[in-house]
């Protein structure tokens, strides 16, 4: 698996969260996040509401099925150089990979829970859709 990654030009703008970016080859990646984002209308706090356990993070993450075993496998690279001229990034979050090379394992995961408490009109008030 050992080759030799090139890179002419590279400019990423923004990596955050647990994102990677990898020139070369790697044995393994893993990126994982888990967030809890609570957005209100008025700021109100409530001490320990990140301890509860959602379902979201909880939940088993459904696994691919591999593919039979192969008996043998023989990998030839002509060339040993992977070139690459130009990689442009805008942005890349939570668990996202840009890879320039090989790899053996990449295990990423991302699960997010965002929270909006909205407050609603008050009784006997107009909604803003043309009712009085």
């Amino acid at each position: 698996m050992k080759r030799t990654s090139i890179v002419q030009s590279l400019h990423a703008e923004t990596l955050i969260i647990s994102s990677v970016l990898q020139i070369g080859d790697s044995e393994r990646i893993s990126a994982r996040t888990r967030a809890l984002a609570v957005q209100r209308q008025y700021e109100l706090f409530f001490g320990s509401e990140g301890e509860r356990i959602f379902p979201v993070f909880a939940k088993p993450i459904p696994r691919w099925s591999s593919p039979p075993p192969v008996a043998s496998r023989r990998t030839l690279h002509q060339n040993p150089v992977i070139s690459v001229r130009s990689v442009r990034v805008l942005g890349i979050s939570s668990s996202a990979v840009v890879h320039i090379g090989s790899t053996s394992i990449a295990e990423t995961e991302a699960r997010i829970k965002h929270i909006r408490q909205l407050a609603g009109p008050a009784p006997g008030t107009p909604t803003g859709r043309g009712d009085s």
